[in-house]
């Protein structure tokens, strides 16, 4: 057993009131205990009809019992289990806000559920009711403890049926206009603003019911004057606003109880009704011819039938159901418009029958006059056996017989209308037959119809459940779009700003192009006056060099010969020469000698720098060979020139241009 089936109730009849103890009905008996002294305090005279105030409540019951089981199975629905749904109901589920009953239950539920149950004033061990039925009981006491309050004027009964009309809006029901007549109670009111009858109480001992019966301010009120007979002349017309004042209960959703007390009070108000049209007096009927009478009986009792064949049980169906009962219904009504037919057509074939019959008869009896006549007067005749007939009696005769010749043929025609009459008879027979057939057939399709509807409502159901879940997932959805969006935004301010960065770059590597070929030009044209400058070095060092070379000889014969000629002045000046003499001669010679090593010093240097100059770029060991045409660059070795080049078409490493020739140079000055 479910959790929400043992707070539900299985029938609504064995209620118990709230606690006489609570406000809301400590408010309401205030309210009872001072009825409005000009009531009659056995009739209910309110503009909601024929309901007691229980029978409202207990409508108003039903209604806020489906209202809290939608509650609950939207709360289950929303992901929370059935315990916890019914928890939250019962501790913060009043229909107070400023929407519909069933947002406000659900709002306020919710708002229980997200603060895990610790709303303000609220228990989490106990909850404040018991059951729905306990809570149903005090939100609807509560609610006509308020309306009362907002509008000291309106009874319990008013406050239920305000309630009932604006669907427990409070609001709404405190500004609507309750129409009250003294008195008197509505019957059977579909689009008119306010027909009035007064009012009686049943023989039965049921003070709580309303009975109806007519007076002539019925009539005044459907416009016209207080004669039914001349009512009942409005044939037609009266007939179908008839016809939608008793159609027009089956727009409410009633109990049981309301339908049984409904039928009850309309057999009732029918009876009052023909039995007062029967006191009526004489002087108001001789102004409609006495034929007028039988119609108008008719219908009204047409009017007693259609009121006793009211299917209120059918008042819960789906409008389909109502256009298949207004097609019942219409089928019914061409029936008895068929049987009335059928009896004028009967009456007609009998009466005509009749007086076929009758003058059958009477020209039979005159025949058979004239035929004892005759026979006298033949048997006269034969006895005078002389006398001729009478040619007047002879005529008689004749016309005697064509009377009776057509007499015969009216009698034969009456005898084919009686059969045509009777087969057109079994025809609206056959037709009454299919028609109930075709009724039964309809009421088989409205059950059919009826347990589709359960199954479309269970199929509603599980598709919401399902609409609620892809709604969460299309908000979850939605939240990542947004994420998705703005980290799409972060990469292309990323990618402008690397665009930027991009076209910086490209600007800054065309200017260092720039750069690079105003530098290979300058480079170029410092390479061609570098090789101007190095060919006149070139020159130049080995004029140089030829030219230290042969200082070089010279001054080392210089040397060995100032070598040979210092030992040999030696020898011969130790005796001769003083101290100071041999410190004077060898101070020229000593500065000669230092001159010359320096200057050695400086050719080897020079020797070492123009061999630096000439080492190959790639190797860095061996002396350049190579000369590249057309640039005339001499780089590289031999061997490093063989390896260059060897994947694809070789550019000369100074200036970049396209080496088509390479040739191999030798000598000290290559």
């Amino acid at each position: 057993m479910r959790a929400k089936d043992k707070h539900t109730r299985t029938n609504r009849k064995p209620r118990s009131s709230p606690n006489p103890n609570s406000n809301s009905d400590s408010c309401h008996n205030k309210t009872v205990a001072t009825p409005n002294s000009n009531r009659n305090p056995n009739i209910p005279p309110y503009s909601w009809g024929f309901c007691t105030e229980d029978e409202l409540q207990e409508l108003l019951l039903r209604n806020m019992e489906i209202v809290y089981a939608d509650v609950v199975s939207k709360i289950v629905s929303m992901g929370y289990s059935e315990d916890q749904a019914l928890k939250a109901v019962l501790n913060n589920g009043h229909c107070f806000g400023g929407v519909d009953a069933l947002e406000n239950i659900l709002n306020n539920s919710l708002a229980y559920l997200k603060s895990n149950g610790n709303l303000e004033g609220s228990d989490d061990t106990m909850p404040v009711f018991t059951d729905l039925m306990q809570l149903e009981a005090y939100s609807l006491a509560a609610m006509v403890c308020l309306l009362q309050q907002l509008r000291p004027n309106l009874t319990k009964g008013d406050a239920l049926w305000c309630l009932l009309v604006t669907d427990f809006h409070v609001g709404k029901a405190s500004t609507i206009q309750v129409p009250v007549a003294n008195n008197e109670c509505t019957c059977c009111s579909s689009r008119t603003a306010t027909t009035t009858a007064t009012t009686t109480t049943t023989n039965t001992g049921d003070n709580a019911v309303g009975v109806v019966s007519p007076s002539p301010h019925f009539c005044e009120s459907r416009g016209g004057p207080p004669d039914f007979n001349l009512v009942f002349a409005c044939g037609h017309e009266m007939s179908l606003r008839l016809q939608r004042d008793i159609e027009f209960p089956k727009r409410f959703n009633l109990s049981p109880s309301m339908k049984s007390l409904l039928k009850r009070n309309v057999a009732l108000c029918a009876a009052g009704f023909k039995a007062h049209s029967k006191q009526l007096p004489q002087p108001q009927a001789v102004a409609i011819p006495a034929g007028s009478t039988g119609p108008a009986e008719d219908a009204v009792t047409s009017m007693m039938n259609k009121f006793r064949e009211l299917n209120l049980d059918d008042c819960m169906k789906l409008l389909a159901e109502d256009q298949k009962d207004e097609v019942l219904l219409a089928l019914f009504n061409q029936v008895k418009d068929l049987e009335k037919e059928l009896k004028v057509r009967k009456d007609w074939a009998h009466e005509r029958a009749v007086q076929a019959a009758t003058k059958l008869s009477n020209d039979m009896a005159e025949l058979k006059m004239l035929r004892m006549e005759s026979q006298r007067e033949e048997a006269q005749k034969l006895k005078k056996g002389k006398q001729a007939l009478d040619d007047a009696t002879m005529k008689k005769l004749l016309e005697m017989e064509e009377a009776l010749r057509k007499t015969s043929g009216e009698v034969d025609q009456a005898n084919s209308t009686v059969k045509k009459l009777e087969t057109e008879n079994a025809e609206i027979r056959a037709e009454l037959e299919a028609s109930k057939l075709s009724a039964s057939e309809s009421v088989k399709n409205c059950t059919q119809v009826e347990k589709r509807e359960k199954k479309c409502l269970k199929r509603l159901l599980a598709w919401e459940k399902q609409i609620a879940k892809l709604q969460q997932e299309i908000s979850d959805e939605k939240q990542k779009i947004v994420e998705i969006e703005k980290e799409l935004a972060r990469i292309r301010q990323c990618q402008k700003e690397a665009e930027v960065k991009v076209r910086e770059e490209l600007k800054a590597k065309e200017e260092a192009l720039v750069l690079i070929e105003e530098e290979r030009h300058s480079k170029e044209a410092a390479e061609v006056d570098s090789k101007r400058n190095l060919k006149a070095l070139r020159l130049k060092i080995e004029i140089d060099f030829q030219r230290r070379k042969d200082d070089l000889l010279r001054l080392e014969q210089e040397l060995s010969c100032l070598k040979v000629s210092s030992r040999s002045a030696d020898k011969h000046r130790k005796s001769k020469a003083s101290r100071t003499g041999n410190s004077d001669v060898a101070k020229p010679q000593r500065e000669t000698i230092t001159k010359l090593l320096k200057e050695l010093d400086n050719l080897e240097d020079f020797e070492e720098e123009v061999n630096g100059a000439r080492e190959c770029i790639i190797c860095k060991g061996d002396e350049v060979s190579i000369v590249f045409l057309p640039c005339a660059h001499q780089i590289m070795c031999g061997s490093c020139s063989q390896e260059y080049g060897r994947k694809g078409k070789a550019t000369c490493p100074c200036c970049r241009v396209p080496i088509e020739q390479r040739i191999r140079v030798f000598g000290a000055g290559s």
